[in-house]
């Protein structure tokens, strides 16, 4: 039997963060900031790793490598300069 506990706890959770609007603005702020700041590191990351890759002489490795940390750079930009919600 499913416990709805938890079930009911996850209700709330969402309620509060998208109905009621109970999350500080700081809350929401110091998210988004370790979000970013997370995505940053694993683009620069990304990108140590393709210029090993090219270093070594693995050109396609390295292309590919390049070509994730791009999207993912276009992803959080897009996140980033996206209207607040209300």
């Amino acid at each position: 039997m499913a416990d709805l506990h938890y079930r009911e706890k996850l209700r709330t959770i969402e309620k509060a963060a998208t109905v009621s609007n109970e999350i500080p603005d700081k809350a929401k702020n110091f998210g988004m900031g370790c979000f970013t700041l997370g995505t940053i590191l694993f683009i620069a990351f990304l990108l140590f790793i393709a210029f090993s890759l090219f270093a070594n002489g693995i050109v396609i490795g390295a292309v590919i490598t390049i070509f994730i940390a791009i999207i993912l750079l276009v992803v959080l930009i897009k996140l980033w300069t996206a209207p607040k919600f209300p």
